[in-house]
């Protein structure tokens, strides 16, 4: 996956992970009262158009990654059987992966939280929450909630990322072997259709007539 990729990716993902903590942490501390609460922090109409398109990136991301992985799918369908098992990533790499992604998410997200509820309470004249954000009774289990929504949006993440590079390193791997296999057929080739020698030809004729004697 190309770098670009990656970062509108996790940029996306990290987005996506901020409005569900958000979201799930005020539903958690206001049950039926979530709404109301919202709007007497500041969440107005541009929040909920602000969640409405980050869902929609999200959802876009997600096709666009399903649709890919089967346009890889097909491609390695030309490996052999027996190519695949061999090229497989080990589950620690998928597992390291997942780590990575998980902390980086969490670490992103709570930090985005924070400024965001800062700046919500400052344009509306509020006094600013600070830290708090991430545990206090306005916020009740704000950072586990972050923890989970991160590792929720990792594991997928992840899981896409371990098959794409499955799926490019068979092809890789595939497209190498390829040329090497039309050369050496090429030379076999070349080597059945040298000329014949015209020495051998030569002997193998009859002996040329005799001169007439003087």
């Amino acid at each position: 996956m190309t770098g670009w990729r990656r970062l509108s990716g996790s940029g996306v993902m990290t987005l996506v992970a901020l409005v569900v903590a958000h979201n799930m942490t005020f539903l958690m501390a206001y049950g039926a009262g979530y709404g109301e609460a919202l709007a007497h922090a500041g969440h107005g109409g541009a929040w909920s158009s602000a969640v409405l398109v980050v869902l929609s990136a999200g959802l876009g991301l997600l096709g666009l990654s399903v649709w890919r992985l089967y346009r890889l799918g097909l491609m390695a369908r030309t490996l052999r059987p027996g190519d695949e098992a061999g090229r497989r990533p080990a589950l620690r790499t998928f597992g390291r992966s997942l780590l990575t992604l998980w902390l980086r998410l969490a670490l992103v997200t709570a930090l985005l939280l924070v400024l965001q509820e800062n700046l919500e309470h400052r344009l509306a004249g509020e006094v600013l929450p600070g830290i708090t954000v991430l545990g206090s009774s306005q916020y009740p289990n704000a950072l586990l909630v972050v923890i989970a929504v991160a590792l929720a949006v990792a594991v997928v993440g992840a899981l896409f990322r371990w098959r794409h590079d499955i799926l490019v390193d068979w092809i890789a791997s595939r497209s190498r072997r390829r040329p090497l296999r039309r050369l050496a057929a090429g030379d076999a080739s070349a080597r059945d259709r040298r000329p014949e020698s015209i020495v051998g030809r030569g002997l193998a004729v009859r002996a040329p007539p005799s001169l007439p004697a003087t």
